[in-house]
Parts: C-alpha cells; structure tokens; sequence
C-alpha cells in the first residue's frame, strides 16, 4: 500500500512538473510568434525554448532554427549559445560533442567565461555517456578551475542563476563512481554537498544521490538507503522529477544487493515504464539490468530473458562502433586543431628569430642567380658564392661565440667575486704563515724545538689551505674559459656534479653583482655514485647556467631600477 501512494505521488507530481513546463514553453512559444522580428531577441528566445522542450526532436528543430537565425545576423553569442543547446539535448552523442566543441571556440573567441564553463559542462556530460571517462574528467577539471576562479554562474538555461563549481564537483565525483575509484568520488562528492547549493530554497538533491550511490557500491547499505529516500523529496522540490529515476534506479540496485528482490523489481520496473526514461539511459540500463538478475535469481527466466534482451537492444541503439570511431573523430580532430593552433604560435616565434638568417639566405639566392643568369666567368662565380657561403657560416660562429662572450660578459662580477673568495684566503694564510715562519725562527734560536714543531705544523696546515684555495681559483678560471672557448663538439668524462656546482656558484654571484640587495640559500644534493659522464662540458655549462639564472629570475624578477628585486 505504501509503494502504491508512492508510485501515485511520484506520478502525480511528475506530470504537474510536465505541464508546469509545457506551459512555460507555450508562453515562450507566443512570445517568438508574436516577435517575428529575426534579431537577436528571437535567437535568444528560441535557444531558450528549445532548452525546455521535452521531446528530443522538438527541441533539436528549435534550436537548429535559432542556430540559423543567429548566423544569418551574424550573432556569435546566439550561435553559441544554440550549439550549446544542441550539445546538451541531442541523444546522440557524437553531435552532441561536436556542437558543443563548436560553441566552447565561439565562446572563447568571445572570451565568455560563463560559456566557455557552461561548454565545459556539456562536454563532459557527452563524454561521460560516450563512456570516455578520460576525455569527461579533462573537461569537468578544466571547467571547475574556471568556474572556482571566477565564481562562474550558470548559463540561463543551464541551471539558470546558480554557481557551476559545485555542479562540476559533483560530476567529477560521479565519472569517479563510473571508474569505481570510490575514495576519489567520495571525496569530491563531499566537496560539491558543502557548498550547500539550493535549489527553490532546497538543498541539491543529486549530490545526495550520489553519495548514497558510492555508500551502496562500498557495502553500506544503512546509511546509502537513508540518503535515498531524503534525496526524493529535495529532487521533487527542487523541480527535477527526472532526477527521481536515477534514484529510483539506485534503490532497485540496493535491494538487489541486499536480497529485498520485489523491492529492487518494484524500483525499477518505476524507472522502465517511466514515460520519459529514455532521457536517462543510463538509469534505464541499470533498471533493466537489476530486472534481469532479479528475476534470474527468483528463478524466472522468461522474464530474466526478456530484461536481458531488452537491456542488450538498448545498448545496441547507444553504443555502436560507428560511433564510437565518430566520437573518436570529433576528438581527434579537436586535437589536432589545438595542435595546429600551438603550431602556429611556434612557427610565428621561429619566424621572428629567423628574419635575420633568411636575410642572408636571401642574399645568397639572389647572389646565385645573378651569377647563374649572367652565364659568365661561371668559375668565378662558383668560387664566389663559395666564399659567400662561408663567410656567412663564419658569421654565425661569430654570432654564437658573441652569444657566449655576452654571457661570459655577464658572468664577469660574479667570477671576479668568486676568484677573490679563494685570493682573499690565500693572502690571509701567506701573511699568517710569514709570522708563524718568523715565530718558528724564533723559537729555533731559543732552543724550543717542540714549540717549533707545533708552529711547523700550523704553517704546514696553511700551506695546504693556501694550496686548497690556489686549486679553487684555478678551477674557477678553468670554467670561465671553457664557457667562453668553443665547443669542439667532443665528449669527455666530466664530474657533473662538480659542473652543477661551479655554475651554481657562478650564476649566483654574477647575479649578486648587478644587485647586491640580491641573497638566496643554495643547497645542493648530489649523487655522489654517479661518477663522470661522457658530456660536452662547455655545452651543458651554458644549459646549466640558462637554467639557474630563470630560477633565480623566476623567483626573483626584475626591478624597474635593474637588477632583481629581493625574494619575499
């Protein structure tokens, strides 16, 4: 008796939830009748329209009509906002992808934050039915980034005036249910509830749905059924009656786990004989699936038979390989688009650095024809072009070593202080060990030999500091002048580790020299097993060198007086 008045009340405010729309849709259907103007008021009008329809075609022959009208104005934010329509209603998710990729470029020519999330969203939506959960969980990411950043309101007829980050929270939570990594969709689940986004005044039922989804899928079984049945009636209040299908659907999966079989049929035979469950395939699927074991295990195999058959045919009509090499299509060439769009960006860049060259380039050409037309002294011309040819090469390794002197050039201050480092100890133990020779002396003539040993000593351990440091400074002028000699292009063993450390050294103080306000904590750790590598010293050098002058750049940049501003 209890099931009947909930199946009644489930029907009767379905079909006043239907009404309530279509009437809606009447109204909005008057008001583009009695428009007839063709301007962008009537494109707007029409997407709108074409979002409440709830028979797929209606809306699709709407939207198509809007899409239309929007190009022949050319009226860019209508034509996205038509494709976006068409994205979200079709069925067929290889067009629904497609059109909404077409209006995610018109949206970001259009730098229209809320469309290029609201694209996001549908995407995702396509991606995730098309089971190409890798794709779905790329565009729900980017779209949360986006509308976390920006506080990004839905769309007019996407959720109209509510924030789209809880709602792609609470996607990316259910792809992770699909993929069963239920820690991941537990926790991005319970991100989306705390945002406590309301609807009519009442808190969102779907991401009450989902938990109770992954508590079914997790064993427990108590609290999943709890959050159920709270999740129907904030589904009813909140005017998304289709949302009580996937609920329903998930009580028939609970009691078929737990054994209650004429309640897991009872559920899904609600979500079967729905009249609108072919808008919610995935919950169909799963109600035709739970009527097959069902009646497998109640050991009625004509009906067990007839779900399967029915659940198989169902998938045959979705999933299909056609489409999915169409989806597969769509998101290669999107793809590739991207690729071709970076390409160009590259090439631009290159172009830029290249004018230079192709100047020379073309001087040669021109050289070469004029020599080759004139048909005369071909010898000589031959040797000229030579000639031409090497000079520029020869030009180039002038410009590559000017490279290196200019970075060398650079690096002066910073050697210079580096060298006076390893100079200032020499010095300073020289002038101690003059005293101590001269103590020495003195305690000889006094006859104190062991006082004498122990200043040997001391003077003996000078002379290694001062031989320690002579070797630092020497190694030292070795970097500086394998950074400025050219690269014969030969392996040799090297100490990387020490390589990593000079440069350090070097970048760092050449950058102390610009800026003396300029102070950074180098701590390095080094493999000391790795040993010499065969490397080309003076190339990695100048890599090493490039790579600790971005960080510290990085971290530090410029000052408008010069230099590099102090790090926070």
């Amino acid at each position: 008796m209890k099931k009947k008045l909930l199946l009644f009340v489930f029907s009767l405010l379905t079909v006043a939830g239907l009404v309530h729309s279509q009437q809606k849709s009447s109204d909005n259907l008057s008001t583009i009748i009695n428009l007839q103007k063709a301007d962008t008021a009537e494109v707007n009008e029409l997407a709108d329209f074409a979002n409440e329809q709830i028979q797929i075609d209606s809306a699709i022959k709407y939207a198509h009509q809007g899409l239309a009208l929007a190009k022949k104005l050319n009226y860019k934010k209508g034509e996205a906002d038509c494709m976006l329509v068409l994205g979200a209603k079709d069925l067929d998710f290889g067009p629904g992808i497609q059109n909404a990729l077409g209006a995610l470029n018109i949206y970001e020519s259009l730098h229209d934050t809320q469309g290029i999330a609201s694209a996001y969203l549908v995407l995702q939506a396509n991606y995730r039915l098309a089971l190409d959960y890798k794709n779905a969980l790329n565009y729900a990411f980017l779209g949360e980034k986006i509308a976390e950043a920006n506080n990004v309101m839905s769309i007019r007829f996407l959720f109209p005036g509510h924030r789209l980050a809880p709602l792609f929270l609470a996607e990316i939570g259910q792809i992770y249910v699909f993929r069963n990594q239920l820690d991941s969709a537990l926790i991005y689940t319970h991100k989306s509830i705390e945002y406590n986004e309301l609807f009519n005044g009442t808190k969102w039922n779907f991401p009450v749905y989902l938990l109770a989804t992954i508590q079914t899928m997790a064993g427990n079984y108590k609290p999943a059924l709890e959050n159920y049945r709270s999740a129907i009636p904030l589904a009813i209040h909140n005017g998304f009656f289709q949302d009580t299908l996937q609920i329903f659907s998930g009580l028939s999966t609970l009691f078929k786990k737990t054994g209650q079989l004429d309640s897991a049929i009872y559920y899904s035979q609600m979500v079967v004989q729905s009249s609108n469950a072919d808008l919610q395939i995935k919950d169909q699927l799963e109600a035709l699936s739970n009527l097959a074991e069902a009646y497998k295990l109640k050991g009625a195999k004509d009906s067990a038979i007839k779900y399967i058959e029915a659940s198989h045919n169902l998938k045959d009509s979705i999933f299909s390989n056609d489409k999915d090499r169409e989806v597969q299509n769509i998101t290669f060439n999107e793809h590739l688009k991207q690729q071709e769009i970076i390409s160009s960006q590259v090439t631009y860049k290159n172009k830029v650095q290249l004018y230079g060259l192709g100047a020379g380039l073309f001087i040669l050409l021109l050289i070469a024809i004029i020599l080759w037309r004139s048909n005369l002294h071909k010898q000589k011309a031959r040797i000229k072009i030579e000639q031409a040819y090497l000079e520029l090469k020869s030009t180039q390794a002038q410009l590559t070593q000017s490279e290196k002197m200019a970075s060398l050039g650079e690096l002066t201050a910073g050697i210079a202080h580096e060298i006076q480092n390893p100079l200032n100890f020499v010095n300073n133990f020289s002038d101690v060990s003059t005293e101590l020779v001269d103590e020495m002396n003195a305690e000889i003539d006094k006859g104190n030999t062991e006082d004498a040993k122990l200043i040997a000593q001391d003077l003996k351990q000078n002379i290694e500091k001062i031989n320690h440091h002579g070797k630092r400074a020497g190694d030292i002028v070795k970097g500086m002048l394998q950074h400025s000699r050219s690269s014969n292009g030969v392996k040799e063993p090297t100490n990387i580790n020490a390589l990593a450390d000079e440069y350090l050294r070097l970048a760092y103080h050449g950058l102390r020299a610009k800026d003396k306000s300029f102070n950074a904590m180098m701590k390095t750790d080094f493999d000391e097993s790795i040993g010499k590598i065969n490397i080309i010293p003076q190339d990695i050098g100048r890599v090493l060198l490039n790579l600790y002058n971005n960080a510290f750049y990085a971290v530090c940049p410029p000052t408008p007086q010069g230099g590099i501003k102090n790090p926070k």
